[in-house]
């Protein structure tokens, strides 16, 4: 079963009669399985937040479903199974963090030592034990991060949502993160997550879906990325000179020279060993000997640049919201 399945879903938003109705999905389809990091690339507009909503069953699709261990989205079942993180969340300023937690925690249904085991645990895990009695207002904007996915995780859930959850974290609180959100997956958790950072869901992701114009027109597996293009080889040697790289015009994609040093980017990997031996024959040192690959960032920059969207079928299968009761057993809030 899948932990998460979106299946054709669509939304239109109607304007007033100047601006008209602006449709936003387009037949958005995609799936996470349980124990999976699936990351979400967009542009801004691209229908990111409109899909994450949807999925939350905070907002209604046009047509189409979503299911969430097999449970309608929305439902009080599927909502005690999510813990998640708006992009923009907002806090009781007036409150503790110690306070915060236990409120989110008691709209998720914790309660007595339960309630505060999982406090005690969680505030070490984002690195706020020492803030428990800290006012919120006080807390900078990392911090407020921090404690969002506190809460996002407090109540244990197996489907965490995170809505740009790198935003505002300086380089340790990314890592922090990072390793969090790997530890959680180590424990069988499900994490689908939007970013703007793409080297940091590169390096979490197990795949990624690239939505564009309202239609999910790629998912990648992370895994693939190493095989996707020709697998190029950037060789650095010295002491070779312009006749020496012009006869290895057919293996060879590109050249350059910085001071006595040459650049010389391989086509294929097959290809190295005869470049190699070339350059020794002639004379030259090799120094340094690279695998290129396309990297996540390629892709989505190609992606988004690219032709107009059309619709993947399942999305290649084969291939300022309140933060608090955000695993609640109650519906509607």
């Amino acid at each position: 079963m899948d932990a998460l399945a979106v299946d054709g879903i669509t939304k239109t938003y109607r304007g007033d009669l100047s601006k008209g109705a602006r449709e936003v999905l387009r037949g958005v389809s995609f799936f996470a399985g349980e124990g999976e990091i699936l990351g979400f690339l967009g542009s801004n507009g691209a229908g990111k937040t409109t899909t994450i909503k949807i999925v939350l069953g905070l907002v209604r699709p046009d047509s189409g479903g979503v299911s969430i261990f097999g449970r309608k989205a929305g439902s009080r079942g599927a909502l005690a199974r999510i813990g998640y993180l708006p992009e923009n969340p907002w806090f009781f300023p007036h409150l503790s963090l110690g306070e915060f937690l236990d409120y989110c925690g008691r709209m998720s249904g914790l309660t007595g030592k339960i309630l505060s085991s999982r406090c005690e645990e969680v505030m070490p895990l984002v690195g706020l034990e020492r803030s428990s009695r800290q006012k919120l207002k006080s807390f900078s904007k990392g911090m407020l991060q921090r404690a969002g996915l506190a809460q996002a995780i407090l109540h244990d859930p197996d489907l965490l949502i995170l809505d740009e959850p790198f935003s505002g974290l300086d380089p340790l609180g990314r890592k922090m993160v990072r390793d969090i959100l790997l530890d959680l997956k180590r424990k069988g958790k499900t994490i689908f997550f939007s970013s703007h950072i793409l080297p940091d869901m590169e390096s979490l992701c197990d795949r990624a879906c690239i939505i564009r114009g309202g239609v999910v027109v790629r998912s990648v597996s992370l895994d693939d990325i190493f095989r996707i293009g020709e697998g190029k080889v950037e060789i650095t040697a010295r002491g070779c000179g312009a006749a020496e790289i012009k006869a290895l015009d057919d293996y060879i994609d590109s050249a350059g020279m910085k001071g006595d040093e040459a650049f010389i980017t391989v086509k294929k990997q097959e290809y190295v060993r005869t470049v190699v031996r070339h350059l020794y024959n002639k004379g030259a040192e090799i120094l340094r000997i690279v695998n290129q690959h396309r990297t996540l960032e390629d892709i989505f920059i190609g992606e988004i640049a690219g032709a107009p969207a059309q619709a993947k079928n399942g999305a290649d299968r084969p291939e300022k919201e309140p933060l608090c009761g955000s695993g609640a057993k109650e519906a509607g809030i």
